[in-house]
């Protein structure tokens, strides 16, 4: 139970802005939930390097293309390319999110070994059981299951599932209200919330009840969607211009504009954002790298 609530208070610290005093912030969560913060307690260990895993993600933004893993450091603006070791190019359409223990887990159109895998840092590869053929999901990481939601296959999905790292098998989960693809998902007081392409609004998907609500408001472009958590959340709309919004603190119903001219080629799918150094870091194609500054309300285009 000591475990349960230290991860529940490591995934409120990780919804905020990274903080560059991470084990003093660790130890302090420790102490207010009075459990022993020494480091080789086993439980308050894996949950430390499960939070400096998840900072590392914020850090660092991800693409496969084809039989290469691209890694962008957003901290020291350094990009580093490992070889899959697959034997045939892996498919475009593939959503990834990384795991806890730093591997990533990927699913979508993943030939030659079906549509589900485990990719390590320094490229290998490992087969999990096919889910629902597609591409074009979204995929997000929680307690020991990855929950994936929409795609498309001969057309728009309504797909709901998640994979039990632990069990390793899929479930299937209640259908999305409506049928949608390339969502986007980030975690929110521990229920998910994503975006899609088309329809307009957001979705909020409760873990405990297995069911989804439908947030009312409704954006000026129906295009794809990305979502940022940081001390607010941000969406970016990925089209003409790049609008980004931003939400009131702790509240996903009341967004305002905050920039609408982004001058980034958003044409492409191959679009990966994070959050880091008070800004939305962009990757686009695996090749170019940008930061909108969120006090500057500006783009500064990073080093590769």
């Amino acid at each position: 139970m000591a475990e349960l609530t230290l991860r529940n208070k490591l995934a409120e610290i990780l919804s905020k802005p990274n903080n560059p005093e991470l084990e003093m912030d660790f130890r302090a969560t420790c102490s207010a939930i009075q459990l022993d913060t020494s480091l080789d307690d086993p439980p308050v260990m894996q949950a430390y390097e499960d939070y400096l895993n998840a900072y590392q993600q914020k850090t660092s933004l991800y693409n496969l293309k084809g039989d290469r893993l691209i890694i962008y450091n957003t901290e020291t603006e350094t990009q580093e390319v490992k070889i899959l070791q697959t034997p045939q190019p892996l498919d475009l359409y593939t959503c990834t999110t990384q795991l806890p223990n730093g591997k990533l887990f990927c699913f979508g159109n993943i030939a030659p070994f079906g549509n589900a895998a485990l990719i390590d840092l320094n490229g290998g590869i490992e087969v999990l059981p096919s889910g629902t053929s597609c591409g074009f999901s979204s995929c997000i990481c929680f307690n020991k299951s990855v929950y994936c939601f929409g795609g498309y296959n001969k057309g728009y999905l309504t797909l709901s599932s998640k994979f039990d790292l632990d069990q390793n098998r899929w479930f299937q989960l209640t259908p999305m209200p409506r049928s949608d693809y390339q969502c986007h998902s980030i975690m929110f007081n521990g229920n998910i919330l994503f975006s899609g392409y088309y329809n307009r609004h957001l979705f909020l998907y409760s873990i405990d009840i297995d069911s989804f609500s439908t947030i009312p408001y409704e954006f000026a472009i129906r295009r794809r969607k990305i979502l940022i958590n940081a001390e607010r959340l941000y969406l970016i709309e990925c089209d003409k211009g790049g609008v980004i919004y931003e939400s009131e603190i702790g509240s996903y119903m009341n967004w305002i504009p905050i920039e609408k001219t982004i001058k980034i080629d958003w044409s492409t799918q191959q679009v990966y954002c994070s959050y880091n150094k008070g800004g939305i870091c962009i990757g686009i194609k695996g090749s170019d790298y940008f930061k909108f500054d969120l006090k500057e309300k500006r783009v500064i285009e990073l080093k590769i």
